[in-house]
């Protein structure tokens, strides 16, 4: 895990103090800790984690907010790579879901085909049926094959 983190970001560690807040905690609205989050070499955020979350689900918070960044600068590809890498190394983690919903979306941009958003919604309903995400993909379920 150390060698992923180091590799691909550069960690940040600020303390936090409830009766005199930092700069950090008030620019990025730290109102809970740990809060994770995940920004571009700009300083923009992409993802955020508030409270603790094991190694695994750790890991695939890192990677979910690297697609994030990616698909926020419209990189579609790079984005559903880091999605789809999510899924494969972090199945069970809480970010799967939305990793594999936003893989379809990412899916979708890059060649607009409604066919990736249909099977957002069937690979959610089968693999994470109780999940936000699989509600959230209801809609597609109307797109046709």
């Amino acid at each position: 895990m150390k060698k992923y983190i180091e590799e691909r970001f550069i960690p940040v560690k600020s303390e936090c103090f409830w009766d005199k807040r930092t700069d950090l905690m008030k620019r990025f609205a730290v109102k809970w800790t740990p809060t994770l989050l995940v920004l571009d070499a700009g300083g923009e955020e992409h993802h955020r984690v508030v409270g603790y979350v094991p190694d695994d689900d750790f890991l695939a918070h890192l990677e979910l907010g690297l697609g994030k960044i990616a698909f926020d600068r419209d990189r579609y590809a790079e984005a559903g790579n880091h999605f789809q890498a999510v899924v494969d190394r972090h199945s069970e983690a809480g970010a799967a879901p939305e990793a594999v919903f936003l893989h379809g979306v990412a899916g979708y941009w890059k060649t607009h085909d409604a066919k990736a958003l249909r099977r957002i919604f069937e690979t959610l309903s089968a693999r994470y049926p109780q999940s936000e995400w699989a509600r959230r993909s209801r809609p597609y379920e109307q797109v046709p094959l």
